[in-house]
């Protein structure tokens, strides 16, 4: 395989891209339904798809765009569940300059054979990894993700406390969207099962926050963000919650 060039890249778009999986008990395989002809791709740029979750990642050589040709295994048992399973296509130059990206599909949330969509993770999905001396981490090594020290704390006890989600969620929530804004630099959205969408909705969803800012402004992004952290504060009397929960902490430290 070329290493890839992302340079000019396109989008395809997911109303073309059909991923069905069918099967049980760690012997599921899906089915790609691609309508590619539309995009004028060269026939001979190399179509892949891609199963990924997370860090893990298997490829699938779907022959070229002019011969789609499905390979003989499209197994998914690296995977093991299907949880938060998602798919990617990508149309590859076989022609100077080889391996030019031209087109990528991305996040294509797989569905079973009634054409029902998968069930998707939370917002936010959590996992127990050994960290070492830290508690908790956010990983953005692809969706953002909290990892949680196993060896400090079970991850339920600790998502669920009154002094994580009191102390900590607020903190989280401000640097997923600074990585949106800021780094990532997407401000869009629209209805898209993108990571970065979904959270944009969320913090658009919360009273009194309004629209994202149309234009790349880093003062007034960190001042939208500020609102929604606030919002989102409110939404969760963030401030009553941590009174109770210390009031009663000391009550209980004094006797």
């Amino acid at each position: 395989m070329p290493r890839l060039n992302f340079t000019g890249r396109r989008k395809i778009s997911r109303n073309h891209v059909t991923i069905t999986v069918s099967g049980i008990g760690g012997i599921e395989s899906f089915t790609a339904e691609l309508q590619l002809d539309r995009y004028g791709f060269p026939p001979t740029a190399a179509v892949i798809v891609e199963a990924y979750r997370q860090l893990e990642l298997v490829r699938f050589d779907f022959g070229t765009v002019g011969n789609l040709t499905p390979p003989a295994n499209c197994r998914l048992s690296e995977f093991g569940t299907l949880a938060g399973l998602r798919f990617r296509v990508k149309v590859v130059s076989t022609a100077e300059p080889r391996g030019r990206l031209l087109a990528v599909a991305d996040r294509i949330n797989p569905r079973n054979q009634q054409q029902q969509s998968l069930p998707r993770v939370p917002l936010l999905a959590v996992r127990a990894q050994d960290l070492g001396r830290e508690v908790w981490r956010l990983d953005f090594s692809d969706e953002p993700m909290l990892l949680v020290n196993p060896r400090v704390v079970p991850k339920k006890h600790l998502v669920e406390s009154i002094e994580f989600q009191t102390l900590a969620l607020p903190e989280i929530l401000r640097s997923i969207l600074n990585r949106i804004l800021l780094v990532e630099k997407v401000r869009s959205a629209e209805e898209t099962d993108d990571w970065t969408s979904r959270w944009l909705r969320f913090a658009e969803s919360m009273p009194g926050v309004g629209k994202i800012p149309e234009t790349d402004n880093p003062a007034a992004d960190v001042d939208w963000i500020d609102a929604a952290i606030s919002s989102f504060c409110r939404w969760r009397n963030v401030d009553q919650q941590f009174t109770s929960f210390w009031s009663t902490k000391n009550v209980a430290e004094e006797k």
